[in-house]
């Protein structure tokens, strides 16, 4: 073995190292950041269900509201509740609809 292949050993065995020490670093570093992804997650679907409730009160009458809301299943889950509230939605936006023409 030359001078030259050592040099090459060596530099190369150091260039792997140094890459082994960033990857491990970029893991932990973004190991933290699964938790704050996985929270963000929980407050957008958090924020859709109001944002599809709001739908419903924005189109609706408030006394019609709050009869309606005691007729659904507003405090049980549905088992699409997405698509439950899009028709609600819907049918109270025809209603509404209706009663202006």
């Amino acid at each position: 073995m030359g001078l030259w292949t050592a040099i090459v050993i060596i530099v190369v065995m150091s260039l792997l190292a140094d890459m082994y020490n960033k990857n491990q670093k970029n893991k932990a570093r973004f190991s933290g950041n699964d938790k704050k992804i996985n929270e963000l997650n929980e407050t957008i679907k958090t924020l859709e269900k109001r944002i599809e409730n709001l739908e419903i009160i924005a189109v609706s009458d408030p006394d019609n509201f709050q009869d309606r809301a005691r007729n659904t299943s507003y405090y049980h889950e549905p088992e699409e509740p997405a698509r439950a509230n899009q028709r609600l939605v819907n049918e109270l936006a025809r209603a509404k609809q209706g009663g202006q023409r």
